[in-house]
């Protein structure tokens, strides 16, 4: 028995998924829909073949205008198979990923700004004119640590923070950023203080007091290492180290790591933000390249992260800007 099915999503491609076996067999690739279509046997199969087609390919374009799954460059797609959703969930992050973890750009990048940052630490200890302690404040996550292989493990088990985030941290394997421990080892021997200052959860602190320790970052205890308690913002445990000391340089990857003023503003708003602090990227701040994930992202979505998968995907699309 020969049997001709139809494609779940026939709106979309629906020529492209027949298959022409030998014999003129048809099959036609899902299950969900009209199993058992049509059944071929002796003189009828071609005329048979023939009117299924016909009868079909009327359906897929009924679907197709139902679905509205005609692609343009800003339109939804509405993608009806589970299984190739929940693939595709976080397809958008590979190319970051795969950036940050074999662009040989990316870590040019990370040296080039540790270098920028002995420069203007060298700067900073020759000014005598600084009477508090010095110390250098710098963010954890991408700023020091790497943890693409976490975000790795979300492309391809399809999930999302904080869905094996702790698992990630316990570890303890994070790898450095390349020119990270050098810089700050450079700092130490100056005399300059090194305070972590992360959004991680206080739970957290163990263990990435051990990664860091273990990896070779200085400094790496309680007292300068501070975890995330209340609040997002790191605005009051910068003030509280700015109460005590003179902070030299800031490192972040994101903006939010170096002051108030850049938080929880739209993306043209950030942009703005940036241009009206120009003077202090290179100086003061010295940001790391992070494509993965951040503040930049959630501005996109409005800083509303929970949306459904397709209307993330809507936004990511109506934020480009083609010419």
């Amino acid at each position: 028995m020969e049997v001709l099915q139809l494609s779940q999503n026939a709106g979309y491609g629906f020529f492209n998924q027949i298959i022409y076996l030998s014999h003129c067999e048809w099959l036609i690739l899902s299950r969900e829909i009209f199993p058992g279509f049509f059944y071929f046997n002796g003189m009828k199969k071609y005329t048979l073949c023939l009117i299924g087609l016909m009868l079909l390919s009327t359906s897929a374009c009924k679907r197709q205008t139902e679905e509205n799954t005609i692609l343009t460059n800003r339109d939804t797609i509405f993608v009806t198979d589970t299984l190739l959703q929940q693939k595709l969930r976080n397809e958008h992050m590979v190319l970051a990923t795969l950036y940050h973890q074999t662009a040989a750009e990316y870590r040019a990048l990370c040296y080039q700004a540790f270098n920028i940052g002995r420069l203007m630490l060298d700067k900073d200890l020759a000014n005598a004119g600084i009477e508090k302690h010095r110390i250098i404040v710098l963010d954890i996550d991408e700023t020091v640590l790497d943890n693409s292989p976490f975000q790795a493990k979300s492309i391809l088990e399809s999930t999302s923070y904080p869905k094996y985030w702790n698992e990630w941290c316990e570890l303890a394997k994070a790898e450095p950023l390349p020119g990270a421990i050098d810089f700050l080892n450079y700092a130490r021997k100056n005399g300059v203080s090194i305070y972590y200052v992360t959004n991680r959860k206080e739970a957290l602190k163990e263990v990435t007091i051990k990664n860091l320790k273990e990896t070779g970052f200085p400094l790496a205890d309680g007292e300068h290492v501070i975890m995330r308690t209340a609040e997002a913002s790191k605005e009051s445990r910068r003030l509280d180290l700015l109460k005590k000391y003179h902070i030299s340089l800031y490192f972040g990857d994101n903006l939010n790591d170096f002051a108030e003023t850049f938080e929880g503003k739209s993306a043209e708003k950030r942009l703005l933000a940036v241009d009206d602090n120009k003077d202090d990227f290179g100086t003061r701040f010295i940001v790391l390249p992070n494509a993965m994930y951040g503040d930049w992202e959630l501005a996109l979505y409005g800083y509303n992260g929970g949306q459904s998968d397709s209307a993330l995907f809507d936004l990511r699309r109506k934020n480009l800007r083609p010419f």
